[in-house]
């Protein structure tokens, strides 16, 4: 029999009958809420042992684990294409379909000139035209002018067409053959091209930077891209977003359009019989039916990736190009400076009268 003292008035009794016989105190009641489990002193026991059992697992398992990203690795540099392979840099011969002329007059065009709403074009004397638009999408740069035939002609890039003016000393009046371009008046302003031609010029993107030759470079995870003039960083949503952007080049006339998008998450670089189902996943977020087709081991900007081909419809987060069929690529690699996976998507229209593949190729070589 197991005796204790009451916790009142001290009195010694048993811990086993019901109440204190000096004074009426609930003694078994007490002793049993204070009662120890026989076991508790087994836990902390257990717990060491679970926690040992944990270190051990985890410094067999995180080297194996990286022994096997290793072999991964190794894996993929054996199979690895270069970019320059996939996409091999064009030959380009100079164009001689061209004569210029010297004009019949002796009028000199060069100069600043204000549009019918604004906007301001300069016709510099190193034979580069500069088009301010007041939708800094449709902004020219650098875009070859000439004189053929005694008419003013503009090479532009993002409206894919070419526009002509007569000459004359105070107003050029442009007209395009394309439905891309109205015609407009603009008239002579006595003021320099350095007024016009030294000014920074932001796009809606604040990753996004328009260059003094017209292209475009985005930054993204670290890692920047430069784009071809073509292409139009349009105000849409994707600029307050700071993973992903989205980039257009749109030709109206021909019923053609091809975009570049950026994105990135958390993730770690996918195995090769994993790359398929990675690269449908992220697909689908931007194509109806997404499909692939294959994917060539390669890499992009120095890291290990993918290039997949891939084959879908444009969704509504392309707005007023939603159900274009598309056709391209799509190239992840994992940044392992950031342990993110990057994902770069090309996909364009099926109308082939532009065909932007190579384009892409550029793209994907420039990454930095």
């Amino acid at each position: 029999m197991k005796l204790v003292n009451c916790p009142v008035c001290g009195g010694r009794c048993s811990a086993d009958i019901e109440k204190c016989p000096e004074c009426g105190f609930e003694i078994r009641q007490y002793f049993e809420k204070r009662a120890v489990p026989k076991n508790t002193k087994k836990l902390p026991i257990l717990l060491i042992a679970g926690v040992l059992i944990v270190v051990l697992l985890a410094m067999v398992l995180i080297p194996y684990d990286i022994f096997l990203n290793k072999q991964e690795l190794a894996k993929h540099a054996e199979k690895a294409e270069s970019l320059e392979d996939i996409f091999p840099t064009a030959q380009t011969t100079p164009d001689d379909t061209i004569t210029l002329n010297e004009p019949a007059t002796d009028i000199d065009v060069s100069g600043v000139y204000s549009g019918d709403d604004h906007e301001i074009l300069v016709l510099n004397t190193d034979g580069l035209a500069y088009y301010y638009c007041n939708e800094i999408s449709f902004t020219e740069l650098a875009c070859p002018w000439y004189i053929k035939d005694d008419t003013v002609n503009i090479e532009f890039s993002r409206m894919h067409c070419i526009v002509t003016s007569k000459i004359d000393d105070k107003e050029l009046l442009f007209r395009s053959e394309s439905a891309n371009w109205n015609a407009e008046l603009f008239t002579r302003l006595d003021v320099e091209p350095e007024q016009y031609l030294t000014k920074a010029l932001s796009t809606y993107d604040p990753n996004a930077t328009l260059n003094s030759d017209g292209t475009l470079t985005y930054q993204l995870d670290g890692i920047s891209y430069t784009l071809p003039k073509s292409f139009i960083d349009l105000n849409d949503k994707s600029d307050k977003q700071d993973d992903w952007s989205a980039f257009v080049d749109n030709d109206a006339q021909a019923n053609y359009v091809s975009t570049v998008l950026f994105y990135r998450s958390l993730g770690s670089f996918p195995k090769e019989s994993d790359v398929n189902n990675n690269v449908t996943d992220f697909a689908s977020r931007f194509l109806n039916k997404a499909a692939i087709i294959s994917c060539t081991a390669t890499t992009v900007a120095g890291y290990p990736g993918y290039l997949c081909e891939v084959t879908g419809y444009l969704n509504k987060g392309f707005v007023a190009l939603q159900n274009y069929e598309v056709s391209g690529y799509i190239a992840v690699f994992n940044n392992e400076n950031t342990h993110k996976n990057n994902y770069v998507m090309f996909v364009q229209s099926s109308s082939r009268s532009i065909d932007n593949s190579d384009v892409f190729g550029d793209i994907l070589k420039s990454a930095h």
